[in-house]
């Protein structure tokens, strides 16, 4: 027995090393640049973090603990490196971001195995089960994504499976180290990031479940029993405001700012506040939009399928052991797993953002439910091992990004070699990083090219923008279209923008005269191509880059004729 141990704690180790393999790798990807623009926040704010000013951000879109952990991790750096030059400039504030990004993404992946060994029972594949959960958690695209950015998303997603398998180990057995451990992980989470306080729904539920087991049969001391459990809850309760404060401070020292931001981050999430970087949303359906445009990519669709219906298949094992009144622990783990689970994914996606990064916070329960699914028909054995072939695919796949020279680079080696120098450049605004990118090598190209940044984003609505487009298809010798992000909305709502989808139509068509030269893309393979997942899933780390040549030119009025007709 003691050897079958030390295997599978080997097994979990290899498992462990290998998420870490894919989160670290490739951290500093498109360095130095920031291209998300939250880690770009971020790290700015940590850059501005000084005592004399008392550690205040002066940012308040999120909590202050993932800033406070990067700013002092790098001022542990800076002291015991004799190299640095001291400070926190842009690029040390993002790697530490990012570092503990990853940090918190290989401590997901070994929570995945906590719970799903609990899911597990003992008679079962008890040893091999989680373990096939970890690894399925290690390759999820959207969980080594996450790991990536140096944002909130990663904590976040770590302290909602924490905050739920603490809830499990105080159903077993409610010691005080558990609500203290439950109390300082939802205190971080909520400073991190304030609406992690739907977090709280599995302490609840785990108060519920103890409440009725203590009043269950007859016991003398209930009252005193309940009082006493009640009592460690509240300790719970005061433990997370404690460390909600520690961790996130300004919260309550810059009130009035902090509620005008979350106002207004409320306001826009939920499309009282009309932003052109929301449009993406415009007349989409909740669940049907996350069910098509997010949970297939940032999980991969074997993954999917499999969480899908281990969801439903734990449900079903749920509801079976309420009606014949089963009253061992699996049920009250079904329980807290699922609850937690529908209570978040119901309360994000009715909301008019529907961002990735709204549902990152349940992307580790899919693996869970899968191999719960697969546990349960554990006799085709074989199957099986296929299909978790099958599942880390895309994830293997994905993870290639960070491996390679981001896309930016690529295209902008290739610009500086193949487009003439002289040449006069359209493309689209509202990008962090503008492509061509100006390296090191190639700090004095750049100056060679004549760079026009357009807003497409309003030009259905400002007149002044349509004769200076007109004007600049003229002079332009080459279109590049840096993403996504505009055209594929403009052209599925082109009822209400009909200028913007009309250049699109018109240049992807050939009609304006030119003709793309090159394709950029990260993921050569049709079979996990993603352009058509949600914006920000493919924008910020992998985006298509598409670049036209003009091949006929036309004059002011053809394009006019053409734009309007």
């Amino acid at each position: 027995m003691s050897y079958l141990l030390k295997k599978i704690n080997c097994q979990l180790l290899l498992i462990l090393f290998l998420a870490g393999l894919v989160r670290f790798g490739g951290l500093n990807w498109c360095s130095p640049y920031t291209p998300h623009p939250d880690e770009w926040n971020m790290a700015t704010a940590v850059t501005k973090l000084s005592w004399e000013d008392k550690l205040n951000p002066d940012f308040f879109a999120y909590g202050q603990f993932p800033l406070y952990l990067t700013y002092f991790s790098a001022q542990i750096f800076n002291f015991v490196s004799p190299s640095t030059t001291g400070g926190i400039d842009l690029q040390k504030a993002v790697f530490f971001l990012r570092f503990w990004s990853a940090i918190a993404g290989v401590g997901t992946v070994y929570l995945v195995y906590l719970i799903s060994k609990k899911l597990t029972p003992t008679t079962h594949n008890s040893q091999l089960t989680p373990l096939l959960a970890s690894l399925l958690a290690a390759f999820t695209p959207g969980l080594t994504q996450m790991s990536h950015f140096g944002t909130t998303e990663s904590f976040l997603s770590f302290f909602f499976l924490l905050i739920t398998f603490l809830s499990f180990k105080i159903t077993e057995n409610p010691r005080l180290k558990y609500f203290v451990f439950l109390g300082i992980a939802l205190g971080l989470a909520l400073g991190t990031k304030i609406s992690a306080l739907v977090f709280a729904v599995p302490i609840l539920l785990s108060y519920i479940i103890n409440l009725k087991k203590n009043f269950a049969g007859a016991n003398p001391d209930s009252q005193r029993d309940a009082f006493i459990l009640t009592t460690k809850y509240f300790f719970t309760l005061c433990l997370c405001l404690a460390f909600t404060l520690i961790s996130s401070p300004y919260l309550v020292l810059s009130f009035t700012e902090s509620k005008r931001i979350l106002l207004y981050e409320t306001a826009v999430a939920t499309g009282k506040s009309p932003v052109f970087y929301t449009r993406q949303f415009i007349n989409t359906l909740p669940i049907l939009f996350q069910l098509q445009k997010i949970f297939p990519f940032v999980l991969g669709w074997p993954i999917f399928i499999l969480g899908s219906g281990g969801f439903f298949l734990t449900i079903f094992l749920l509801i079976k052991n309420i009606l014949k009144k089963r009253k061992h622990s699996l049920t009250a783990y079904y329980l807290l797993l699922t609850t937690p689970f529908v209570v978040y994914f119901l309360s994000q996606a009715f909301l008019f953002c529907k961002w990735t990064r709204f549902m990152a916070p349940i992307f580790a329960f899919f693996p869970i439910f899968a191999i719960v699914l697969l546990n349960y028909l554990s006799r085709l054995r074989y199957l099986g091992y296929l299909l978790i072939f099958l599942s880390i695919l895309p994830g293997i796949i994905f993870s290639s990004i960070y491996f390679q020279p981001d896309i930016r680079f690529t295209a902008s080696d290739w610009i500086y070699q193949n487009i003439p120098f002289g040449s006069k450049i359209l493309f689209d605004t509202g990008n962090v990083v503008d492509i061509p990118i100006s390296r090191s090598k190639h700090q004095s190209l750049i100056t060679n090219y004549s760079l026009i940044s357009f807003d497409f984003y309003h030009l259905d609505e400002n007149a002044e923008l349509f004769p200076k487009l007109t004007n600049y298809l003229i002079t332009s010798d080459y279109i590049f279209v840096p993403s996504r992000r505009i055209f594929a909305n403009y052209l599925r709502l082109a009822g209400e923008y009909p200028l913007t989808a009309k250049y699109y139509s018109l240049l992807f068509s050939g009609k304006l005269g030119f003709t793309e030269i090159k394709t950029f893309t990260a993921l050569n393979s049709k079979l996990f191509a993603d352009e058509k997942a949600e914006e920000t899933f493919t924008v910020f780390d992998h985006p298509t880059i598409r670049i036209y040549k003009k091949v006929v030119g036309l004059g002011q009025k053809d394009y006019e004729n053409l734009l309007q007709e």
